[in-house]
């Protein structure tokens, strides 16, 4: 394929004066009506929708990809499908404007609905699916890194604390509490924690007794007040176990459908 086949479409057929419309399933779908007629210049929409120019130049570009592909969809599906009759390639290509329109207002609508079923779920839903997800991180970090840790009678808190942290490239030990943090404007905010507690100290750790404890929550100031926590049994074998509610918030986690 020549450069000028790229962006002109033209291969050859030409379309009568009769067929040459403006194509509203080129201009809606772009690059998705564009591949199954093999109109490659759609798929420049892809980056364009991908990648954020400054000033929102990306979307006034891509408006202006859609025009194009509207005003030459004919064109170039007729390229492709030229052997059809003038009666079946108008058939054809409503049925690709009919679908576009619906796709363009069902997708929104279904959206909207969503959003609005979840809002009105519970006010409370923002604060729990943000805990939820803590809970959830936290959870996997536990599972994946613990049972690398050292434990025996001798164990502090302090102990399991640093390692544990340095496991993480984003952790600190601070006492019996691991700190994780995030960069945010080239310096390190802690943003929620893990910390070990032995409810019994100097007692072998024991799932079934919950004297070995592990809780998870936000780094907050302390002016803040904030009550939910994630919290999670351990024992000597390493073996985690999150209490019921935290099991119910890990279910939940950061998958928004499941808050509806």
């Amino acid at each position: 394929m020549s450069w000028k086949e790229f962006w002109t479409g033209y291969k050859g057929k030409d379309i009568t004066p009769e067929l040459k419309d403006f194509n509203w399933g080129a201009f809606l779908l772009t690059f998705i009506w564009g591949i199954k007629h093999k109109a490659w210049i759609t798929l420049l929409a892809i980056p364009l929708i991908w990648y954020q120019l400054p000033f929102g130049l990306n979307w006034i570009l891509f408006t202006i990809l859609q025009f194009y592909a509207g005003f030459k969809g004919n064109m170039w599906a007729y390229q492709v499908d030229w052997w059809m009759k003038p009666k079946d390639f108008r058939k054809t290509q409503a049925r690709w404007a009919i679908f576009a329109v619906a796709l363009n207002l069902i997708v929104p609508i279904l959206a909207l609905g969503i959003l609005v079923k979840f809002i009105q779920k519970s006010p409370d839903n923002p604060e729990d699916f943000v805990n939820n997800t803590q809970c959830s991180v936290a959870y996997s970090k536990l599972e994946k890194e613990f049972k690398r840790v050292s434990l025996n009678t001798s164990t502090t808190t302090s102990d399991l604390s640093r390692d544990f942290a340095k496991r993480f490239k984003n952790a600190t030990a601070d006492n019996d509490q691991v700190k994780f943090s995030v960069n945010v404007e080239g310096k390190l905010t802690d943003i929620y924690y893990i910390s070990f507690e032995f409810a019994e100290p100097g007692t072998v750790c024991n799932l079934e007794k919950g004297n070995c404890i592990i809780k998870s929550s936000f780094v907050l100031p302390s002016e803040v007040s904030y009550t939910n926590h994630c919290m999670f049994n351990f024992d000597s074998r390493k073996n985690i176990k999150p209490d019921n509610i935290t099991t119910e918030a890990i279910k939940k986690g950061y998958n928004i459908f499941k808050y509806l």
